[in-house]
């Protein structure tokens, strides 16, 4: 990871580096037990436990009591603009991410928040990595529901995609699903899947 910027750079390469910015979500499993899971932003994971979504990260918004007063305490300011989405220094709508550097300043920061949790290979039988393009389309039990009905992983990722590029995501839709011990022992109640949704777009920028 690049920590610094040439002097060489054209201005337009400069101010570009200044401004981008990531979110970020990792999952560790070690010994085949303990899950570590690590977020920054509003990357998402997600356990399947006895076919409900459980939820293993929250995101970094303003949105969140604790995070907004830490930006406040930093020196940045919230704004929600006209949709009601709350952006620090009416510009982002993360108060953590990797990059972003010229809101450093002013609270938003690269420090993941981290959970651990023991699997129950008996009834967990998936963890789910999703971007913020499948997020603000599906929510989890979604998610849980219709990766439940596929037959495999591959599979599973490919539909969750497609289905919230068919929902209208304009954001990056991606995802990673992983099966854990329950994987096909779970019997879907749902005796077909509703593709009516409320189509709604957003994105990292107001």
């Amino acid at each position: 990871m690049c920590d610094y910027v040439p002097a060489c750079l054209p201005a337009f390469m400069y101010s570009s580096f200044l401004t981008a910015g990531t979110t970020a979500t990792v999952a560790l499993l070690r010994d085949g037990v303990e899950l570590v899971v690590a977020s920054v932003g509003d990357s998402r994971a997600l356990l399947c436990r006895k076919g409900r979504a459980k939820k293993l990260t929250i995101d970094h918004t303003p949105d969140r009591k604790d995070e907004r007063q830490r930006i406040k305490l930093s020196g940045g300011f919230v704004t929600w603009n006209s949709l009601g989405q709350a952006n620090v220094n009416g510009r982002l709508a993360m108060t953590r991410s990797i990059g972003d550097f010229h809101l450093k300043d002013t609270g938003v920061i690269a420090l993941p928040e981290t959970r651990r949790i023991n699997l129950q290979h008996h009834h967990d039988t998936f963890l789910a990595l999703t971007t913020d393009g499948i997020n603000f389309i599906m929510n989890d039990q979604e998610i849980c529901d219709v990766i439940n009905q596929c037959h495999d992983p591959t599979e599973a990722a490919n539909v969750i995609a497609q289905q919230a590029l068919q929902y209208g995501s304009e954001d990056n839709s991606t995802i990673v699903v992983v099966p854990f011990g329950a994987w096909g022992k779970q019997e879907s109640s749902l005796a077909g899947y509703s593709m009516s949704r409320n189509l709604a777009s957003s994105g990292r920028w107001s």
